[in-house]
Parts: C-alpha cells; structure tokens; sequence
C-alpha cells in the first residue's frame, strides 16, 4: 500500500467515525452515568471506538496474512459488545462470546503450543478484554494507553515481523478517536465495542510479537493494566464486594474522582509509565532468559509498590477529608 492509499484509508476511517457519531446522537446512544463513571453528562456518545473493528476490516481486506479466525474473534466480542451498549447484554453471555473469540484467536497463534499453555492463555486472554473495558473510565485513557501499546508494537515491526497493516491502521484509528474522546469535554466514549476491540487487537498483535521475538517479556507491554485491574479486583475481593458489579476503585478513578486531578493528565500518566516499561523491555530483549526473569519481576514489584503507596496516602487523605467534615458539623 503506497502513501496515497493510506491517506485515503485515514480519511475514510474518519468518515466512518463522523458518521456513526451523527447516527449514535439521532438514535440516543449515549453513555448514562453510573457507579464506575466519573462523568454526568448524559450527551456524550458511547461507541466511539468502533472505528477501531471498522481499521481492523479494512487491514483484513488490504493485508496479505490470512487472519480468518483473528477477525471472526474481534467482530464476534464487538457485536456482543455493541449490543451491551446499545440496550445491555447480561455478564455471563459477554464471557462466553469472550472466551470463544479468544478461543478461536488461540487456534490461529498458538497451535503448536502445549495445550496446559493454551488454556492459560485462553483465561489471560479473556482477562485482558476485561482489563482493558474495566479501564475506559477516563477521558483520554484508553486513547493513550492503548497508542502507546500499538505504537510500540508498529516500532518492533521494524525489527520483527506482525500483523501488516493491522498495526498502522489501528494506530491511524486511535488517533481520530483521541480527537473526540482525548479531551475535556469528550464528544464520545469508546465503549464496550471499542474498549473490548482493541483490547482484542492489542491481544493479537501481542502474541505475534511474543512469537517473533522469541522472548515473553514483550508481555510488559499491558504491566500497567494489569497490575491497576488485578489489585483492584483483590482489593474489592478483601471487601466482600462483587467484583462484576459496576464501581469507583480502580486507581485512576480514586485520582480522579478523590483527588480532582483532570483526566488527561491521569491518562497521560498511565501512558508515560508503560511507556517507560516498554523502552525497558526494548532494552533487554537481547539480555539472557534469567536476566529478563529479574527485570520482569522487579518492573511488576515496582509498579504494584506503586499502585499500594498511591492507594494508601488516597485511603488516609480520605480519612482526613471525612473527619475535617466530621469536625465542621459538629463545630457549626
């Protein structure tokens, strides 16, 4: 594909964009409030991230890789995906459609692995989906994030072989979507349909570049979500909580919602951090197969003593705030 066509493509994906916004406003698809939001503006579009499954057909139509099995995943978990957004589909149905995608993404990348291995990537798998959709919470967050990911993956292909065109068209994407989400006042949500989508892509792309360069630390490329999804979800565990039902507690929500910090910068700060992991991680592909163990262990230690110090000066500045309160009832 030359410059011209790739121009052509950018702006189509852009029309398309435009387009569902005006469809999404004239049929009332919009995102309401709730538990884990940290909006109330009941205006903002939801679904804005279909334009990252539109990026994914068009590669499917222009690559010369064979992706059957990856694209009937992707379109499967955004259809169910689409639909929860639209009038709501019941948790364990959205499971299932995930584990069936994953399912047939394991067939297509992993066939020769043992199937101990397999199955354990199918429920990492899934967990990542859900990683990535427990995360869209803030304006900016899964733009960024989720162009650092794909940004540093399109970097390797330079050095390794992936997923062709999928990789620069997903990028070209997440840039028309940052342009109505990345912002004070979003214009759209991802939604399940794009939260989920590109953490499928993300998912593909990854395994690809596991395979290609024959190392498993290019798994920190998702160290950041996965230690905020995975503390959070002990912590409301240790609560007594259901983990399923909607909530406020993931670390950026605390900053954002407790501390009023804006929502670009906590993104932002998301994205610089697994940035710098990422860089980390470039850096040592070539170290030996013990030395990548210890990188990736103290990289994992570091970022959890992280998310517990931060939570922890949350949890007391809470404290504080309730009992200043506390003492001006009682005062007045």
């Amino acid at each position: 594909m030359n410059l011209i066509e790739y121009v052509l493509i950018v702006i189509f994906l852009l029309i398309g964009e435009l387009l569902y916004l005006r469809a999404a406003r004239h049929f009332g698809i919009v995102d309401i409030p709730n538990e884990r939001s940290l909006h109330t503006d009941q205006t903002i579009v939801r679904g804005g991230g279909i334009v990252l499954w539109l990026a994914a057909a068009v590669s499917v139509v222009y690559s010369d890789f064979e992706p059957t099995c990856f694209f009937v995943g992707l379109s499967l978990v955004a259809l169910v995906s689409f639909l929860d957004d639209i009038r709501g589909v019941a948790w364990q149905y959205r499971i299932y459609a995930q584990f069936v995608a994953v399912s047939l993404l394991m067939y297509q990348t992993t066939n020769l692995l043992p199937t101990l291995w397999v199955i354990l990537l199918l429920v990492v798998g899934v967990g990542i989906l859900n990683a990535f959709n427990f995360m869209d919470g803030s304006n900016g967050m899964t733009a960024f994030y989720s162009l650092i990911t794909i940004g540093t993956i399109w970097y390797g292909q330079s050095l390794y072989t992936t997923a062709s065109l999928l990789l620069p068209l997903t990028f070209a994407a997440l840039l028309i979507f940052s342009w109505f989400n990345a912002r004070q006042q979003a214009i759209c949500f991802a939604g399940d349909v794009g939260s989920v989508s590109i953490g499928f892509i993300c998912l593909y792309v990854l395994i690809e570049f596991v395979k290609a360069s024959e190392s498993y630390l290019p798994a920190l490329f998702l160290a950041v979500y996965g230690i905020d999804s995975v503390l959070t979800i002990g912590y409301r565990l240790y609560l007594g909580q259901n983990i399923v039902q909607a909530h406020r507690l993931h670390l950026f929500q605390r900053i954002v919602y407790e501390q009023q910090w804006p929502h670009l910068l906590v993104a932002a700060s998301y994205a610089f951090v697994q940035l710098v992991v990422n860089g980390l991680v470039f850096y040592a592909l070539d170290w030996s197969l013990s030395a990548q163990w210890v990188l990736a262990v103290g990289l994992l230690l570091v970022l959890a003593s992280g998310y517990g110090l931060a939570s922890q000066r949350l949890t007391k500045a809470q404290k504080k705030s309730r009992l200043s309160k506390a003492d001006s009832v009682m005062l007045s």
